[in-house]
């Protein structure tokens, strides 16, 4: 057509209206006697983000031999006038059967995942009977036929018009796009598939042909490489030939190993290979064998490297089968020279794996797959993998042990425990190397996060805490030890990203001004006064934006305690157990429980003693017993007695005696200053600040005993009266009375 396919469809859908018969109507995958203005509608329809000059749809021709078609009609025919209405009706519901099988080859070439057949395609085609002479054809340039005129013989053949999109519009798909496979990046949404075997589907369709109407193909009419058409016709078994026809291999053996995969069995000798398969035996030279060893181009070597996913190979080597590719075993006897028998040959058994495209048919050994990702920088790890999956590949018996039987909550954990086995430890480029007398074990910092797990469970967290004294690790550090508990401190370098800071510009304003010179007006010259427009054009002028700021990497030491639980064999940072009893109202220093962790005998005392229920008390039994108490501006105790000495903690001291423990009450109370706060808010001026005062501003006691007093007061808030006024005479019946206390 000369108007394309970048634009509308109309003129080819007209053009193939050329013959008009029954039955010759456009079909689609799930349809039939579709109208020539639904297709023209749907596929002009059908290019959403597609650019003016982008190609809107494609048409493929399916063009079956005379022999083929010979063999749909069932019987010798030399022209289509001579079939019956119902034989034509029967030829046209095969060929229609075998476009929708050829669709499905046509959409499963792509290699899409949401690809799946013939169904997610937008096409309409149509069979026709008729063909005509054409400038190219020989007969015309002999002079025998003219252009135009119809053409003898069966001449049935099917168009099809196919859209460049998806049926829902999603997809691009065009078969000018050669190099099958490929993957590119689309910006937002990961890598996207791309491109279509010319030689793939060729071979897919005639095959379609030959198994779905039974047709044993003639010599000439399949469809053969161009690079295994010279050398095919010495090939005498027919199940050889196929294989050659329709596959790559890019070494002799593994033609072997494809015959064998059908059944045969094989030996070689003196350089011919002898296959067999139930009473059938045939031979076949080395040297014609090699004939067919292709090497892959580097367009299919980066196709198979861009779909390759390394990390599902190792998980499941003996299984993989991903993206349209398979690994395979090629094993063979081979004779190579012996040292130890003076350089003579002696049979050997030679293994090696291979990856095989079901898109391409074609077959190459691993490492070459290996070598072409290494020497084009193609990551073949295109997914993560599993920690099962890790831990199959690591040899070293000691990261092996920890990582199956310890448990960590952060991968730096892992480190220092390697440290702790002798292991001097590196990191580059978010690799782990540990070192230990010249044996070295790798492994990704990425894997060795997926062993640390920053959350345990409830009833294992609360175990640890059921066995922790918290007073006790404060005293002792990282020598702390008991109940099947040691502190222990993890230290590592990182690097932490730091604010550069702008280095002052004095040239242009040499000595800053100082702040009288900053806020004086600034005096005006004669001749200095501002033109309106000038100002004006002053003011339209956007500030300049403030420069990024801007950071560099620094190496810094980082480090924080973890309790290792020997009866676990967990790690865990005593941060996450300070939190999580927080969070669920535990004590972790409790009088009767952890008090015999306080050195000092007397006050350990005064500790065990339920009488004793406050900090005045137990200072109070303290003093009795002969003790001078002094108190640093802390608020910190230091217990004197001859000459001997005991400090504690103000913080510590109110843990034992419970005034830390009732987190509910403390919710409470500031629950309380909530509501006080909302009162006072009705209120304004030097009125609301002396009641902040006089009741926020007191001390933990005083808020206990105004608890019922506020809440009289907040009471007030409800009542559709002067809520100021009577508020404030409220307020005032006891503010006085709390002065006193």
């Amino acid at each position: 057509m000369k108007s394309g396919n970048t634009g509308s469809c109309h003129d080819l859908v007209r053009y193939l209206e050329k013959e008009t018969g029954e039955g010759q109507r456009f079909f689609s995958h799930t349809e039939q006697d579709i109208s020539p203005e639904r297709v023209i509608m749907d596929i002009d329809g059908n290019k959403k983000a597609l650019g003016a000059n982008d190609a809107k749809f494609f048409m493929l021709s399916l063009n079956p031999s005379q022999s083929e078609q010979m063999h749909l009609i069932g019987r010798k025919v030399d022209d289509f006038k001579e079939l019956t209405p119902q034989e034509k009706k029967e030829v046209f519901q095969k060929l229609e059967a075998f476009t929708r099988s050829a669709m499905d080859e046509y959409a499963l070439n792509f290699g899409r995942d949401n690809i799946r057949g013939g169904q997610d395609l937008m096409y309409y085609a149509r069979v026709e009977t008729e063909r005509s002479y054409h400038p190219e054809d020989e007969e015309v340039k002999q002079g025998i036929a003219r252009i135009g005129e119809p053409k003898p013989g069966l001449n049935l053949h099917v168009h099809v018009i196919v859209s460049r999109k998806s049926l829902d519009g999603k997809v691009k798909l065009s078969p000018g796009a050669k190099s099958a496979g490929n993957t590119w990046e689309l910006e937002g949404r990961g890598t996207v598939k791309r491109g279509f075997s010319h030689e793939g589907w060729k071979v897919r369709v005639q095959e379609c042909f030959n198994r779905k109407f039974d047709y044993q193909a003639k010599e000439g009419e399949t469809y053969v490489r161009p690079q295994v058409s010279a050398e095919i016709g010495k090939i005498t078994n027919p199940e050889l030939k196929r294989i050659l026809q329709d596959e790559q291999f890019t070494a002799a053996n593994q033609i072997v190993a494809a015959m064998r995969e059908q059944g045969y069995t094989h030996q070689v000798r003196k350089g011919v290979h002898s296959f067999s398969r139930e009473g059938e035996v045939f031979q076949v030279e080395h040297r014609l064998l090699k004939a067919f060893e292709q090497p892959l181009s580097d367009e299919q070597l980066k196709s198979i490297t861009e779909r390759f996913d390394l990390t599902k190979y190792e998980a499941n080597p003996a299984g993989y089968r991903e993206n349209g590719l398979q690994v395979k075993d090629i094993s063979f006897s081979t004779y190579v020279k012996d040292e130890a028998q003076k350089g003579e040959k002696a049979l050997k058994e030679v293994a090696y794996k291979v990856v095989y495209d079901e898109q391409n048919h074609t077959t190459v050994s691993f490492a070459t797959v290996r070598q072409f990702a290494y020497e084009h920088q193609i990551n073949l790890v295109k997914s993560e993998p599993t920690a099962e999956a890790v831990l199959k590949k690591i040899k070293n018996p000691e990261l092996k042990n920890l990582l199956e039987n310890y448990r960590f909550t952060s991968a730096n954990q892992i480190v220092v425990a390697m440290k702790e086995q002798g292991y001097t430890h590196k990191v580059r480029k978010g690799v782990h190397s540990f070192s230990r007398e010249g044996e070295r074990v790798s492994i990704r910092h990425k894997d060795l996060k997926k062993f640390a797990d920053p959350k345990l469970e409830s009833r294992h967290m609360e175990g640890i805490i059921e066995r922790f004294n918290l007073y006790k690790y404060k005293q002792e550090g990282v020598a702390y030890r008991e109940n099947g508990l040691e502190a222990k401190n993890i230290s590592f370098l990182t690097y932490q990203k730091v604010p550069i800071e702008p280095e002052e510009d004095k040239s242009v304003t040499g000595k800053p001004e100082t702040k009288e010179e900053a806020q004086q007006p600034q005096q005006e010259t004669p001749g200095s006064e501002a033109h309106p427009e000038e100002t004006e054009n002053e003011a339209e002028t956007p500030m300049p934006e403030p420069d990024p700021v801007k950071y560099r990497k620094e190496l810094k030491e980082v480090s924080y305690d973890v309790l290792f639980d020997r009866e676990t064999k967990t790690y865990v940072p005593i941060s996450a157990i300070r939190k999580y009893a927080y969070e669920n109202e535990i004590n972790l220093i409790d009088r009767y429980k952890h008090g015999y962790a306080v050195r000092n005998e007397d006050l350990r005392e005064c500790l065990a003693n339920p009488e004793y229920r406050t900090v005045r008390q137990i200072n109070k039994a303290m003093r009795e017993r002969g003790y001078t108490i002094e108190r640093d501006e802390a608020g910190n105790y230091t217990y004197i007695k001859g000459e001997s000495s005991f400090f504690m903690e103000r913080r510590d001291l109110l843990a034992f005696t419970g005034y830390a423990k009732d987190t509910g009450g403390r919710e409470r109370e500031r629950g309380t200053h909530r509501s006080a706060d909302k009162t006072v808010g009705f209120i304004g001026g030097k009125a609301k600040q002396k009641l902040i005062n006089e009741i926020l501003g007191d001390s933990f006691r005083t808020e206990r005993m105004l608890v019922g007093n506020v809440k009289k007061a907040v009471s007030l808030i409800q009542n559709p009266a002067n809520i100021k006024m009577m508020l404030i005479k409220q307020i005032g019946s006891f503010l006085n009375p709390f002065k006193e206390l």
